[in-house]
């Protein structure tokens, strides 16, 4: 068994399917398929069955994955360890983060990363947890910051932060600003709110749908700027992630509530190819990013009363 018959059968184990396999790999189907079963003959197992939707591993088939996983992962890990012997942070760093991430947190992280490590190159990128998991799983990204803990064969989900949901209104919506509410008390509201294609608005659906809070109109944003800006100069509300809004905390610019009942944790996943470890200038990256989540949260503790 070779390294490149493993990363072929750990693409097909996490693919489900030959074909996607070899898009992933960058290889044809046909050479795919004669290189498991080579793989096979010299194992003596069948480590694949074939159906309608795809395959589906063997009982021989699931234990080469975990086992075959924790080779890759000390490999790259190696590799990692040995380059970085040099004493110097370098390389490149593939990332992306959920709106109100790249809002609050990552500017903050980025100015100290960038301080620190100058010579390492960045690639950033914004979108719903959904598209950025795509992202990672096809190895677009290095890793992402999401909202939701993804199930999905290959990747690996670390909790870095729980914030919490919160009402943000404009400053003609008669509210006080950090006064504690239960959304069941709260008078007919106007929202603007993020499409369905963001993990963040089934939780708020849910959220609505258990208070039984009143809503008397509804606009569908993708944009949170776009949102924040509008509810400023409005009657109307949303509601988003403390992160979201932490700067205008301390402004004024709007009026944020704590919300008490139903609470409401908004959960911040680090998600990353379980076969690739992070290299040390992504590990020190995702390890602002942690510090600096955290310290929002502190802050609005601070300004909330939140315990």
């Amino acid at each position: 068994m070779d390294f490149r018959q493993l990363e072929h059968f750990i693409a097909i184990y996490e693919e489900g399917s030959f074909s996607r396999a070899a898009r992933r790999a960058n290889c044809t189907q046909p050479g795919l398929s004669v290189q498991i079963r080579n793989l096979e003959t010299e194992l003596g197992v069948s480590l694949f069955t074939r159906n309608r939707r795809g395959v589906e591993p063997t009982v021989a088939g699931k234990r080469l994955y975990a086992r075959g996983l924790s080779i890759l992962n000390a490999v790259a890990d190696t590799e990692i360890s040995v380059r970085e012997l040099a004493g110097n942070v370098t390389g490149a760093i593939r990332a992306g983060t959920v709106p109100s991430v790249s809002r609050s947190a990552l500017p903050a992280a980025l100015s100290r990363f960038t301080a620190s490590y100058p010579h390492v190159e960045l690639s950033l990128d914004e979108a719903y947890g959904g598209t950025l998991t795509e992202r990672v799983t096809a190895g677009e990204l290095d890793f992402a910051v999401v909202t939701s803990a993804v199930k999905h064969e290959g990747i690996d989900a670390t909790l870095l932060a729980e914030h919490e949901l919160t009402l943000v209104s404009g400053p003609e919506s008669g509210l006080k600003p950090f006064e504690r509410v239960r959304l069941r008390d709260l008078p007919t509201l106007r929202l603007v709110l993020p499409t369905e294609r963001h993990e963040i608005r089934r939780m708020i659906d849910s959220q609505i749908a258990r208070a039984e809070l009143t809503v008397d109109a509804m606009i569908e944003s993708d944009g949170l700027n776009t949102t924040l800006e509008y509810i400023r100069h409005s009657g109307w509300s949303t509601l988003t992630a403390v992160a979201s809004v932490i700067d205008a905390a301390d402004t004024g610019a709007l009026i944020i509530n704590p919300i008490v009942r139903p609470k409401a944790p908004v959960e911040y996943y680090l998600v990353r190819q379980a076969r690739r470890p992070l290299t040390g200038a992504a590990d020190r990256l995702v390890g602002f990013l942690r510090e600096e989540l955290a310290a929002i949260m502190g802050h609005w503790k601070e300004l909330s009363g939140s315990k």
